[in-house]
């Protein structure tokens, strides 16, 4: 079976640089577009599932890329992003000015810390981990629509990528793009990434 990871498209809090995980944060219009760009590229494969984060932008990314499949979008709450907790909607200035040092902790090691009052990235893992397993037993060829940590996590939970590079750069899902993973009974494959 295949994976295809599709993150969604610019949302308002990236075109801001806020820190934000489970704020609700829609597309902007280069979001649309760019989940038009990722839904277009994808047409070249076949996929008969979808299941997609609950938060408009992945979700909104996820109906951009199963129309005219004639496939229902499943929401999946597991699939969102980390609670970034008292960080939620400070711009990166301020989430530094609040917390010091943390920004560059996140940026540098990002599994091992957590945001003051969020989830920390071993909790998300569980519950991405726990989504993932339950779409792979089903052996349908499926459309994740996600956001950057939980579709990191999802490969870590694969074994197709080291701790270390959780978050970091060459290992962020880029908009407008997708990266599929075949999954057999001999483990997983990272077929490509952000095509």
């Amino acid at each position: 079976m295949y994976l295809y990871l599709v993150r969604h498209g610019q949302s308002v809090g990236n075109e801001k640089q806020l820190f934000f995980g489970t704020s609700d944060h829609p597309l902007t219009e280069l979001g649309r577009e760019q989940a038009r760009q990722a839904a277009d590229k994808l047409r070249e494969v076949s996929f008969t599932r979808c299941v997609a984060s609950d938060l408009s932008r992945a979700w909104d990314t996820a109906l951009i890329c199963a129309e005219g499949r004639g496939i229902v979008v499943e929401p999946d709450p597991a699939l969102r992003e980390q609670d970034m907790g008292a960080l939620e909607d400070l711009t990166w200035a301020q989430a530094e000015k609040l917390c010091g040092g943390l920004v560059g902790k996140l940026l540098a090691d990002w599994y091992h810390t957590t945001p003051p009052a969020g989830e920390s990235p071993a909790h998300m893992l569980e519950r991405v981990g726990a989504c993932v397993d339950g779409i792979t037993a089903r052996g349908e060829d499926t459309l994740i629509a996600a956001h950057n940590g939980s579709l990191s996590l999802v490969l870590y939970h694969l074994g197709l990528i080291e701790e270390k590079n959780l978050l970091q750069h060459g290992w962020f899902f880029k908009h407008g793009t997708y990266s599929a993973v075949r999954v057999d009974g001999n483990g997983a494959e990272l077929v490509c990434f952000n095509r």
